[in-house]
């Protein structure tokens, strides 16, 4: 049989889905815009979660989560823009969709924001944000509970928080200066210790690193340790 290509580039996208209070969430463009939907676990008809007039960025070109559902709080974060900018705001909606409200009284309205590392359960989110007026990048820890940033760190280059403890007072951060070239900390209240790589302003005039490939990383289950994925060979 011979079929029109029009007819596969017709076909809508349903992707980036989570699972939260007997609901599935996604990003689908139904609307012929990306947005945010929902539907109950076992079938329903998807429910648009925001207003027609907003449209969400890619997933796969955002930098991070598009969205977040916490139940905790009967919220869902959400990364907008305004009208494509990619100036991306952390908003907040209720669990059944409603017009975005700006997180944390607003305060990161001067930065573009990167939703990073969440925990559901305790409704804590980690916030990789852009200045616009130096290029410097902040790591922040949202409470979504008490509308608290804590500021964790800042450099030129910026920290990725990769992964927290179950308490939430250890972090593991990466950074990385250009492809394969990386370095991996411990974050424990004020310190930061390396774990892996060596920072740009420990390295000589005209020293060369050789490349690590630092990918994801996670602390271990008894977190006295961490599991990194590298195309390196490490020592």
């Amino acid at each position: 049989m011979n079929y029109r290509v029009e007819s596969l580039m017709s076909a809508r996208l349903f992707v980036a889905p989570q699972f939260a209070n007997e609901r599935i969430y996604f990003l689908s463009n139904l609307s012929g815009h990306l947005g945010l939907y929902a539907m109950f676990y076992g079938g329903s008809v998807p429910e648009p979660l925001l207003p027609p007039h907003i449209a969400l960025q890619n997933p796969h070109l955002i930098g991070g989560y598009s969205y977040y559902a916490f139940p905790e709080v009967d919220k869902i974060l959400v990364m907008v823009d305004h009208d494509g900018d990619e100036n991306y705001q952390p908003m907040l909606i209720p669990l059944e969709g409603g017009f975005p409200e700006p997180a944390f009284d607003n305060f990161l309205k001067d930065y573009r924001v990167h939703l990073g590392e969440c925990d559901r359960e305790k409704a804590i989110v980690y916030l990789v944000t852009e200045r616009r007026d130096k290029p410097i990048q902040e790591t922040y820890r949202g409470d979504l509970k008490t509308g608290k940033l804590t500021k964790i760190a800042e450099s030129e280059f910026g920290y990725f928080p990769a992964d927290h403890s179950r308490s939430h007072s250890r972090l593991l951060l990466g950074t990385g200066y250009t492809l394969g070239d990386g370095v991996l900390y411990l974050w424990s209240k004020d310190s930061m210790k390396i774990l892996y790589g060596k920072p740009l302003e420990d390295r000589r005039e005209g020293e060369q690193i050789p490349l690590n490939g630092l990918g994801s990383s996670v602390f271990s289950p008894s977190e006295k340790g961490a599991i990194v994925s590298t195309s390196g060979l490490m020592s």
